[in-house]
């Protein structure tokens, strides 16, 4: 049976920098030889194909799965119905050959996670204390009883995150 691919969930409230953080870690990772794959939660009624567009009318025409392939990028639309599948389905299924997975979002399952927090006086964990979780904020001399980083500190983030690939 294959080994689960590694998740790391990037959370926090809104507008506080987690697409950015992912954005500046993703070729630093690269560079070290990983492979990234992320995944985006976002709210139900998203958008990726446009109307007028092939793959547009497929799907509306009613087909349950719609592929757009080139040389250089395969994008994939399933219909999924009511309930969106779990994170480790999606992962299972459309992941195997990347190395780490970033997740920005799904606060309820319990992956290892960094949190992005701009508040330095909030010093208790958004979610429920969990053995591998650090903090990252724009002010490192809040108290905290996890590990707690600036946000410009990507080395020590970094290292954070290949810590859950081995």
């Amino acid at each position: 049976m294959p080994k689960d691919t590694p998740v790391v969930s990037i959370i926090g409230k809104q507008n506080v920098g987690k697409t950015t953080l992912i954005g500046i870690i993703i070729p630093i990772l690269m560079r070290k030889r990983y492979r990234v794959g992320t995944i985006k939660y976002n709210i139900p009624h998203f958008e990726i194909d446009y109307k007028g567009k092939d793959t547009y009318k497929h799907f509306q025409a009613g087909a349950d799965v719609v592929s757009i392939s080139s040389p250089k990028k395969l994008a994939i639309i399933k219909r999924v119905g009511r309930k969106s599948p779990s994170i480790k389905d999606i992962i299972r299924r459309n992941y195997l050959d990347v190395d780490i997975v970033l997740v920005e979002g799904y606060k309820k399952y319990c992956y290892p996670y960094i949190e992005i927090n701009n508040n330095h006086h909030q010093t208790k964990p958004t979610l429920k204390e969990y053995k591998h979780h650090i903090k990252v904020t724009s002010v490192t001399k809040a108290r905290s009883p996890v590990p707690a980083f600036n946000k410009s500190d990507l080395n020590s983030i970094v290292k954070f995150i290949e810590s859950q690939v081995k």
